[in-house]
């Protein structure tokens, strides 16, 4: 018993030791006060989830079209189909190099929260409303956009990697700008029947 009241005693010594320390900004954080590489490692958290093939893709803060058509990927954290897309392109010189040279590729992940400075429209949207503003449900989503920003194509899926390229070479024409999404799609079907993909 005696040793419990020691113990009980050294503890309480403690604990009045404890609350007798002055409170300043050495002990308490009101968590604002974030390093420049913390605020840039938040702002770019969702590169991470696309880090493979990060060298294909821009940094989505500022979307731009640099004279090219846009190449829009909308993911989400966990899926299966995106990560498939990932490694396609990834393992495919020719597929990585065309978008390059013939696209503004963006990976867009769903999971993360970001704003999206969008020059085309003029905008500054978060990843949500940009979401929403091409109805993405399933992830992947593929948005095919021209340079001016006008919908071409949205196929929301994963395309094996024959069917990717086709559409990716087809998309590119400039000429379908003047043309409605749905006629798109029924040229790019014919297409794909012509190339047998």
């Amino acid at each position: 018993m005696k040793i419990l009241y020691f113990f009980c005693s050294i503890l309480l010594a403690f604990s009045f030791n404890a609350c007798q320390e002055k409170v300043g900004d050495e002990i308490v954080s009101s968590g604002t006060n974030n390093t420049k590489e913390q605020l840039e490692a938040m702002k770019n958290i969702d590169r991470n989830s696309y880090a493979e093939v990060s060298d294909v893709f821009k940094e989505t803060s500022e979307i731009t079209s640099d004279n090219l058509p846009f190449f829009l990927v909308f993911s989400a954290n966990g899926c299966v189909y995106c990560d498939r897309l990932k490694n396609l392109i990834k393992e495919n010189p020719e597929i990585k190099s065309f978008l390059k040279s013939n696209y503004a590729p963006y990976y867009i992940n769903i999971s993360y929260t970001k704003t999206h400075k969008i020059r085309f429209s003029n905008q500054e949207l978060s990843t949500a409303d940009l979401a929403q503003k091409y109805n993405i449900k399933p992830t992947p989503t593929l948005v095919f956009l021209s340079q001016s920003g006008k919908e071409l194509f949205i196929y929301p899926g994963f395309m094996p990697k024959n069917r990717f390229f086709a559409t990716l070479e087809f998309l590119t024409n400039p000429t379908l700008e003047t043309k409605e999404p749905q006629n798109i799609a029924q040229e790019l079907q014919t297409y794909w029947k012509q190339k047998g993909v």
